[in-house]
């Protein structure tokens, strides 16, 4: 994995090191109001959690998970990035920042320069996301980097929660 520039930002692979900084980041409650899950109970869990992504292969080696830290050079994480990258050259994608971070561009300059990276580097070709329906600030994200809701067609395939949508670029 490679470092990311874009803008102002970096891109830092993810590394169990990183927990202990990451875990003030998804201590955040705000970020929480549209996931399926909660904060991490401790940063030994997030160091755990850390480790078995840090291997970048899910344990079948049938998928690639990529995961980045946000942040300004030189400055403590706002969030991270992550990729899920399947063959032939689909790649499942989310962003998480700080809410003291949202508004300014930072969650659209970052998985920008993933998608542009995951084309460039793995051959990515097609992005989907899942956003719950309520989450507006999320969609107009991705409206913005040019995905557009699923057809029903396209959603069949895949187990989403009733709330849940799906997009795709």
């Amino acid at each position: 994995m490679q470092t990311i520039t874009a803008a102002e930002l970096v891109l830092q692979p993810l590394t169990v090191a990183d927990a202990d900084t990451m875990f003030g980041v998804l201590s955040d409650p705000q970020v929480y109001r549209y996931l399926d899950y909660g904060a991490p109970p401790s940063v030994e869990h997030l160091r755990d959690v850390y480790a078995k992504l840090a291997r970048r292969k899910s344990p079948d080696g049938s998928q690639l998970w990529l995961n980045w830290v946000v942040r300004q050079p030189g400055a403590t994480p706002m969030g991270y990035v992550q990729a899920t990258v399947s063959p032939p050259g689909t790649a499942w994608v989310a962003y998480v920042l700080s809410s003291k971070y949202w508004g300014r561009g930072y969650a659209r300059m970052a998985t920008q320069a993933m998608i542009e990276h995951l084309g460039n580097a793995y051959g990515t070709t097609r992005y989907l996301a899942t956003v719950e329906a309520l989450n507006r600030r999320s969609i107009g994200l991705l409206e913005r980097l040019s995905f557009r809701p699923a057809t029903s067609q396209e959603a069949q395939d895949h187990d989403l929660s009733a709330t849940e949508r799906l997009f795709v670029r």
